[in-house]
């Protein structure tokens, strides 16, 4: 596809007013809101908004996998102090301890700019004749439709049922809060409008299997694309084949349909696992051939924002005071500096590891209480800590995320054929994730995996996916979707079952050795559901006051 390569100061600015937005329902300009009557005149105008909307996007990050998707999951500590010493981020989010006034995140996530954006994007694109062809017009509309579905599944999954907001009311000369007040619609027709979104962008895209949007100056996998939109289109119907939310009941025929696209990402596009799992994160390696699409950051120009999961150089209670994993006095050995430590995981998580699997390592370096690694202190992730800053000799936060990469594919493979009663889909394709995490060691009589009952293979998909996808934002998302049952059932989720917990599985001695404070006293952690059937409303997120009070059409999440 050719395209003008086009990045103006314009964009750049457009992305920086955006930063101002507000967190008022009503507040629904698009980032380009002063240049709506005037500026869609080229195509290079055009793609130029395609490049503001996804540095918009990218402002979104930590919210969208780790807040979202991540944080309640049942992987982090529920310890309110660190290892490290520093007081550890939004406890009452890891404790499922959501109200009214523990609400989390305002105003729906604010996603209401980048939908705004979406809308008058496609309104003003869809009728324009300036396009040099109309591929290009209809490449950049199937980015559009798809990154509109991938904002409201989000919201869907959060809230069920939200405001449909789909034409550009503010840009459009609507100034009246009255009448922009909208009741949240409810979830099957969210859901009906995310499915449509999803075919309209499939269908402009046509039969693109390429990533090539902006391609010239080497950025192709930082847009949305095809095979982003058909990611989404597995996840989307893989969850409604298997979740009710309010009036939308689960629907198992959409499994078939989720198991095509997620085949299609697999087969159609150029892509394939890395042989190394460490090099899939290396800043020397970025968009490399199993990311499907990533956020990018860069020393010079962004940091992705996970300074807060590692120990700190200056203030921390590590250096001086752990052992290393080979018994030497930690002495920042990551070449830290001064961050503040926010975010930990339980110590559970590394116990799930085997100490042959190459993931453990790459994922996470440990501090241990004594010299011959027994008692284990806590965990820092180094996954997404990038390079060493040649201004500074520090780290610089430069390794891009993941939105979606291969394995993912793979994974979700796996749930599926769990639900269709496939066992040796079961097995192929998590075994498919294990060689490569294994590398040189693996061998399929010790480490594959071997198919047992439903919700034994369910957990093993669960586990297999903590291990693979450390913050990037799947496992609340898994434990409210993948279940004890293949019926599917209110209760049947995980999120409701010991099966949940992240240390389900583990031996006594794991379990002893993974409570991170009180390891000497305890002869146990307690796994137990992470909410229990009296608090299933809390799967929801809540509407903060401030939000329902600033527009009379809304009503509160069912149960708070």
């Amino acid at each position: 596809m050719k395209k003008n390569k086009f990045f103006s100061l314009f964009s750049a600015t457009v992305v920086a007013a955006s930063l101002g937005l507000t967190s008022c329902e009503l507040d629904l300009a698009p980032i380009d809101y002063y240049g709506a009557n005037s500026f869609w005149t080229t195509e290079a105008q055009a793609i130029g908004d395609i490049h503001a909307m996804m540095q918009h996007f990218r402002t979104f990050d930590f919210q969208t996998n780790i807040t979202y998707g991540e944080i309640r999951g049942g992987a982090y500590t529920l310890e309110t102090t660190g290892s490290d010493g520093s007081n550890l981020a939004a406890a009452y989010l890891r404790e499922q301890n959501l109200s009214v006034t523990n609400y989390g995140v305002a105003n729906f996530g604010n996603y209401w700019g980048l939908i705004a954006n979406v809308n008058l994007f496609i309104a003003r694109v869809e009728p324009a004749d300036y396009f040099s062809s109309e591929e290009t017009k209809n490449y950049c509309l199937g980015m559009a439709y798809g990154m509109r579905a991938y904002y409201y599944f989000i919201l869907y999954r959060a809230y069920g049922g939200v405001p449909l907001r789909l034409i550009p009311d503010v840009a459009d000369g609507n100034y009246d809060p009255v009448t922009l007040y909208m009741k949240r619609a409810q979830p099957s027709e969210v859901m009906a409008q995310i499915k449509k979104d999803i075919t309209t962008s499939l269908n402009y895209f046509g039969n693109q299997t390429t990533f090539n949007f902006d391609n010239e100056s080497g950025n192709a996998k930082y847009y949305w694309s095809k095979a982003a939109t058909e990611m989404l289109a597995g996840e989307v119907y893989l969850w409604n084949s298997k979740v009710t939310i309010g009036d939308q009941a689960a629907d198992k025929n959409d499994l078939a349909t989720a198991k095509t696209h997620f085949q299609n990402v697999i087969n159609n596009y150029g892509l394939g696992l890395q042989g190394d799992f460490s090099a899939v994160f290396d800043p020397e390696n970025k968009q490399n051939s199993e990311i499907i699409m990533a956020f990018k950051y860069d020393e010079n120009e962004a940091s992705n924002g996970f300074s807060g999961y590692c120990y700190s150089a200056t203030t921390g209670l590590t250096l001086g005071n752990a052992f290393d994993i080979n018994g030497e006095t930690w002495a920042d050995p990551l070449r830290i500096g001064g961050n503040v430590h926010y975010y930990q995981y339980s110590n559970a998580l590394w116990y799930q590891y085997d100490e042959a699997d190459t993931r453990r390592d790459a994922t996470f370096i440990s501090s241990w209480h004594d010299k011959e690694a027994t008692q284990l202190r806590g965990t820092f992730v180094r996954k997404h800590i990038g390079s060493i800053s040649a201004l500074t000799s520090y780290r610089t936060y430069d390794s891009d995320r993941a939105i979606y990469r291969l394995p993912l594919a793979y994974l979700s493979l796996a749930e599926i054929a769990n639900m269709e009663g496939d066992n040796t889909g079961v097995k192929n394709n998590i075994n498919e994730i294990r060689e490569r995490a294994y590398g040189d060691a693996w061998s399929e009589d010790v480490y594959g995996y071997t198919p047992g009952s439903f919700a034994e293979n369910e957990v093993a998909i669960l586990h297999e996916k903590d291990k693979e996808f450390v913050q990037e934002g799947q496992r609340w998302w898994d434990v409210c979707r993948m279940s004890v049952s293949s019926a599917c059932g209110t209760t049947d989720h995980l999120v409701f079952h010991n099966e949940g917990h992240v240390a389900y599985g583990l031996a006594v001695n794991d379990l002893r050795e993974a409570t991170s404070k009180s390891w000497a006293e305890a002869n146990s952690i307690t796994v137990q559901p992470l909410l229990s059937t009296e608090n299933a409303y809390r799967v929801l997120w809540p509407i903060d006051t401030s939000t329902l009070s600033s527009d009379t059409e809304l009503e509160q999440t069912p149960g708070y």
